[in-house]
């Protein structure tokens, strides 16, 4: 029960700003954001996610292996060890629960360092990992049948998953709102003042209370520290770069491969995606710049790794290269209660395994904040229906309801109009090109969008009511036309860039 006094600083609150008291405000729309979001609505909290960029999963989450690790890797007694392990575990329900494409393929670390092997495995035994053996010789070929013969051991995990991050960010936030959660996109964050134990948030035009403030921005942790007055950390920057590889080669491996583990990572590995593509990389470059740039030494370094491991490895087949970075802040993650404000929740240093990790995390900071109980009843999210994986008959079911599913506006990846049309109208109101892309893949094929990124652009702008030259690829500057032109005609270095 509330007491008069509490009573009464929610009220003043409620008239000075003309909003609802939210019982957590969570910073940062990436995977651990979402996830802690998600375990809030089904807690029956009343949360806000607030995210400076366009949609979910725009920042480091984005650019990721898109691997729930077996766990083998991190060192025992970390929170990275306890939380992948959980995490993983709590992560095969969530994904069957929220429809999310997750398909266990195992993996493998190869080498001819035996004994580097065994700490691997015996590391992964230390921290909970099932089924951990060194397999060798025609077993690890016929698992790998492209790895170079002169590599004849490996540690082999079969636990380890590939899962859709796009899709499991958005499915995590998507049944929040449904379920009561609110967002916000493009919030930029101007000050955060703390009186009569309320948080009150301004990005200078909107102003938003909560209770509690969990701090998962990645990149931006200390500028949101900063403005809590709570603790900051020293953070470093890696960039990552890959190739992904037509689905034409989906079949060149079956399983995610690492090569042995350095200082700097798990190194460049070979997996497959629950697309159906090939990803190579990534490189782990410490850099100072948040520009997530591709540079001709990073990716010859992931060509030379992966032809030091691999029979011919089919880089012509190569459709798209992008780069991430990564934060850290020391060897683990940093999860705690502040100690300056107690209401604020730091979540600090989340990079690899924070995929594997981010369910686990959420559970954390809900004891964090001694938010206990059994979960409310939720509705269900509707997943994304994809006309590719339906049969004839289904299909032909599907256009007579709605003729639209039989108007193709991507060809490479065989998306309709009414996916699309679909997309546009899901619950956390996506009107970007990549936000439509990272629900149902128009651009991600092999053309990489030359021929459908105007149908798609069209179809955001008749939808959305915006103009043809305000619709933006990814940022509030990817424009994909001249706004300069009155005729809206579309500028060829603005279609390079995008």
């Amino acid at each position: 029960m509330k007491n008069n006094e509490q009573l009464s600083n929610e009220n003043k609150h409620n008239q000075n700003v003309n909003s609802k008291i939210y019982d957590c405000a969570v910073f940062g729309g990436g995977v651990v954001g979402t996830a802690v979001l998600n375990k809030l609505t089904r807690l029956g909290k009343k949360a806000i996610l607030l995210e400076i960029g366009e949609d979910v999963c725009t920042g480091m989450s984005k650019a990721n292996s898109a691997i729930a690790h077996a766990g083998f890797d991190a060192q025992p007694e970390t929170l990275k060890a306890k939380l992948n392990v959980k995490g993983k575990l709590i992560l095969d329900t969530l994904c069957q629960e929220l429809s999310v494409p997750y398909t266990q393929v195992g993996a493998v670390v190869a080498g001819n360092d035996m004994k580097k092997l065994e700490i691997l495995k015996e590391q992964g035994i230390k921290n909970g990992v099932p089924d951990l053996e060194i397999i060798e010789g025609d077993r690890l070929h016929k698992l790998v049948p492209n790895l170079k013969r002169e590599i004849k051991y490996a540690l082999y995990a079969p636990t380890s998953c590939i899962v859709n991050v796009f899709m499991l960010t958005i499915a995590l936030a998507e049944e929040a709102v449904i379920n009561g959660a609110d967002f916000r996109f493009s919030y930029d964050t101007k000050s955060i003042k703390f009186e009569d134990d309320i948080f009150t948030i301004s990005d200078n035009n909107e102003k938003i209370c909560a209770k509690h403030i969990i701090n998962s921005t990645g990149w931006g942790y200390n500028n949101i520290a900063k403005l809590l007055g709570v603790e900051e950390y020293p953070l470093s920057y890696r960039r990552g770069e890959y190739y992904v590889l037509d689905r034409e080669v989906g079949d060149y491996v079956g399983l995610t491969v690492f090569p042995l583990p350095t200082h700097l990572g798990k190194g460049i590995l070979a997996t497959p995606t629950t697309d159906g593509n090939v990803l190579f990389g990534p490189t782990s470059e410490n850099c100072s710049s948040l520009d997530p740039i591709i540079t001709p030494a990073g990716l010859k370094r992931i060509k030379d790794s992966i032809c030091s491991m691999f029979i011919k490895p089919p880089f012509n087949k190569a459709i798209r290269e992008y780069a991430g970075i990564r934060v850290g802040s020391g060897n683990d993650f940093i999860i705690e209660k502040s100690k300056i404000n107690p209401k604020v929740i730091n979540l600090c240093g989340i990079n690899s395994p924070g995929l594997t990790a981010a369910p686990a995390i959420a559970e954390m900071v809900c004891d964090l904040l001694n938010f206990k109980g059994d979960e409310i009843e939720i509705i269900r999210r509707k997943p994304y229906g994809f006309i590719q994986d339906k049969n004839s008959k289904q299909l032909e079911e599907m256009i007579k309801e709605n003729p639209k599913f039989g108007n193709i506006l991507c060809k490479c990846e065989m998306v309709s109009e009414a996916e699309i049309l679909n997309a546009i109208h899901s619950p956390l109101k996506p009107h970007t090109l990549d936000s439509i892309k990272r629900r149902v893949r128009p651009t991600a094929g092999h053309c990489q969008g030359g021929f459908c990124m105007l149908k798609v652009a069209r179809l955001i702008s008749n939808e959305l009511n915006i103009p043809l030259q305000k619709v933006i690829k990814e940022t509030s500057k990817s424009y994909i036309f001249d706004n300069d032109n009155e005729s809206g005609t579309q500028s060829n270095k603005d279609l390079k860039q995008s």
